[in-house]
């Protein structure tokens, strides 16, 4: 269930990002390696992940609330899974 939570959350995150415009490169190209990280999980410790994850939180954090609302729960699951 979790894996299956966290691609949900990948999903509703980079359609969050999709329809904003002010997103930057920088901030797109950290979305998608945390896909890439999640595609190559297979449940041993993987902290770039969380690292990634945490990082788009604070990057929403102002302008994108609930981007970061996303991105915090992404984090949240991946710590509590050890991930």
């Amino acid at each position: 269930m979790s894996k299956e939570r966290l691609r949900e959350l990948l999903a509703e995150l980079s359609t969050e990002l999709h329809s904003a415009s002010d997103v930057d490169d920088d901030t797109r190209e950290l979305l998608g390696q945390l896909h890439d990280d999640i595609d190559r999980l297979t449940g041993e410790e993987h902290a770039s992940a969380v690292d990634r994850a945490k990082s788009l939180e604070s990057r929403f954090a102002a302008n994108h609330p609930v981007a970061e609302r996303i991105a915090r729960e992404f984090a949240d699951l991946l710590a509590k899974m050890g991930i």
